[in-house]
């Protein structure tokens, strides 16, 4: 299949910057993670602070199944889908981020920018079992609608961030 085909018009680059605006407009997604105990997939839904290479960041409880799963395997992925609910849903844009998570040890760094995406954390933001971990994307499937879709590599994501 040509790239046109496969990835519509403008290829592989147009879909790049579809994803990259989709993610940096969503406030949340779902998360799946592997469970500790046998690597079964688990989905739950999460508030994030987009970034704008393509991370996510994400605000745990240490309460939480999907943060627990992440302390264990930090692999995982991030469907962003804003018209789920939709009945047309498969016919509308998402992203799946997959990548590995990481905990950021300064609280501060993400902070203020995710009180601004979320106040309503603000009533638990300084709660000591959160913590933030950023979930680097690797690469990012993206669906623009149907039969019109691709894989976009990190490097696609830095560079349009970087414009």
């Amino acid at each position: 299949m040509n790239e046109t085909k496969a990835h519509g018009e403008g290829g592989r680059a147009a879909l790049a910057r579809e994803a990259l605006d989709l993610i940096s407009e969503s406030p949340r997604g779902v998360l799946c993670t592997l469970l500790p105990d046998g690597g079964e997939p688990y989905g739950s839904l999460v508030d994030i602070l987009p970034l704008a290479d393509g991370d996510a960041v994400l605000f745990l409880s240490g309460l939480a199944e999907h943060r627990k799963n992440l302390d264990s395997d930090p692999r995982g992925s991030l469907l962003i889908g804003p018209a789920i609910g939709s009945p047309d849903a498969l016919t509308q844009p998402r992203a799946t981020i997959v990548g590995r998570a990481e905990r950021v040890e300064d609280r501060a760094e993400f902070r203020e920018a995710y009180l601004v995406a979320h106040p309503e954390a603000a009533a638990f933001v300084d709660f000591p079992d959160f913590s933030f971990y950023r979930l680097r994307a690797e690469r990012v499937r993206y669906i623009a609608g149907f039969g019109r879709m691709g894989w976009v590599p990190k490097d696609s994501l830095t560079a349009l961030a970087t414009e």
